[in-house]
């Protein structure tokens, strides 16, 4: 005989605040607040999907996170946040050579003077970087560029870390109107972020079997 399961026990659907970025890892919830500019672990946060800015789940894991004010108010405007690519399959092919030319050099140094004279948050990023425009369809162009910034790179008095590497990608990407998608991934014990570009399933800044222990959380 069918038996309907009680109402208390289906599982619910809601919506992550403003700047709240989560993804699954095991059993665990990592978040990415971007007004905090900080990554939040919860534990064993039970049978929770995401997708997007969409989580669902047990009604009692919903509670949880409101009581961490994680989850966005019944009238606030929906989100059309997209959700994060699955991670990178291969990597991109680049040219044996490449010729630098002036304009390259002026277009590196200008773009490494700006980023590298800032401290901004994830949160400052994100919106400065979302409307910029490119062409993606172009691989043989946008490989050319890559390896461009590959020799040019090392000419920096400083590169930073993967945050400061991957602005000075896309923006030289941009530069010459091509574009990537700027994919945030984090793993859990030991807990650790990184950030990477890629094109659907190709990794643009790096090779892509050096991603496999990440979660993408959240794109650009």
């Amino acid at each position: 005989m069918h038996t309907d399961l009680p109402e208390a026990a289906a599982d619910r659907s809601a919506r992550l605040a403003h700047g709240i970025h989560a993804v699954r890892s095991g059993r665990d919830l990592i978040l990415l607040d971007l007004a905090g500019d900080d990554y939040l672990c919860l534990p064993e946060c039970g049978p929770l999907e995401v997708s997007g800015a969409v989580v669902r789940g047990p009604l009692d894991t919903l509670l949880r996170l409101a009581a961490e004010e994680l989850l966005a108010p019944d009238h606030a405007p929906a989100s059309n946040r997209p959700a994060p690519p699955a991670l990178p399959r291969t990597s991109l092919s680049l040219p044996d050579q490449v010729r630098l030319t002036p304009r390259d050099l002026a277009t590196f140094a200008g773009i490494w003077l700006d980023a590298a004279g800032r401290r901004p948050t994830l949160a400052t990023l994100a919106a400065r970087m979302r409307s910029r425009r490119g062409r993606r369809d172009d691989p043989a162009a946008i490989a050319a560029r890559v390896e461009r910034f590959n020799r040019l790179l090392p000419l920096a008095p400083r590169t930073g870390a993967c945050l400061l590497q991957a602005e000075l990608l896309l923006r030289f990407l941009n530069a010459a109107d091509l574009d990537a998608d700027w994919v945030f991934g984090v793993r859990t014990w030991p807990f650790l972020a990184h950030c990477w570009l890629q094109i659907g399933d190709v990794c643009v800044s790096q090779a892509a079997d050096t991603l496999t222990i990440y979660r993408p959380i959240m794109v650009i």
